[in-house]
């Protein structure tokens, strides 16, 4: 079983297999003050063990940078960008902790532009070649 949490919109391409396959999804503002929506279909499905994917895409641009789509001087990317914030995804993997037993969790997406630039300066600098 799947449930999508945060997606703003479902993508037309994915919206299709979404439906056909009867997969729930909850939108950032549906779980922006709450975990029900989520908890609720834990329950209803009676899930005991689960496995959490975090796309970090989900988040806010404004608030986290390290994503695909805010890449230092490039044109905007076309892809779709969450609302959510970090504080909002602590509180729902929190609460789904509580309610049944996490059995991985995965981070997707971390684009770490900063560093990655840094790391291209530094290593243009005779003083950092070895």
């Amino acid at each position: 079983m799947v449930m999508y949490g945060g997606l703003k919109e479902i993508p037309p391409s994915e919206k299709k297999i979404v439906n056909r396959l009867g997969l729930r999804w909850a939108s950032p503002k549906a779980l922006a003050e709450t975990s029900a929506p989520v908890l609720d279909w834990l329950t209803k499905n009676q899930i005991k063990h689960l496995a959490v994917h975090f796309d970090l895409d989900v988040l806010d641009p404004s608030l986290f940078r390290s994503l695909l789509f805010s890449k230092p001087g490039e044109p905007p990317f076309n892809a779709p960008s969450g609302d959510m914030t970090l504080q909002q995804i602590a509180r729902l993997i929190h609460d789904i902790y509580k309610q049944t037993d996490v059995v991985g969790l995965s981070i997707a997406e971390h684009l770490p532009w900063d560093a990655l630039n840094l790391r291209n300066f530094m290593t243009a600098i005779p003083i950092f070649k070895q």
